[in-house]
């Protein structure tokens, strides 16, 4: 399976992150500016955003793979992994 975020997608996925990191985690303050500085840097139009979105998508395309190619699809749709196959 492939999955791709396009930069619209992407960022908000970063900006999501990113308010939710803040609103719900006990931080110093020094900690918060640092997550908006960060969030900052990667505003619409950067190449920090670009690299982000690269980022993203093969972290997410590698988690993926990870996922799926540890299962293995036998007769009648039944999901084991592999080390339940070798033995």
């Amino acid at each position: 399976m492939q999955v791709l975020l396009n930069l619209e997608e992407s960022y908000a996925v970063l900006m999501r992150m990113s308010s939710t990191i803040l609103d719900n985690i006990t931080l110093s303050e020094e900690g918060r500016d640092a997550i908006r500085e960060w969030r900052k840097n990667r505003a619409m139009g950067t190449r920090e955003l670009d690299d982000f979105v690269g980022t993203l998508n093969e972290s997410l395309g590698n988690s993926i793979d990870e996922r799926t190619t540890r299962r293995l699809r036998l007769r009648g749709g039944l999901f084991v992994t592999e080390s339940e196959v070798r033995s």
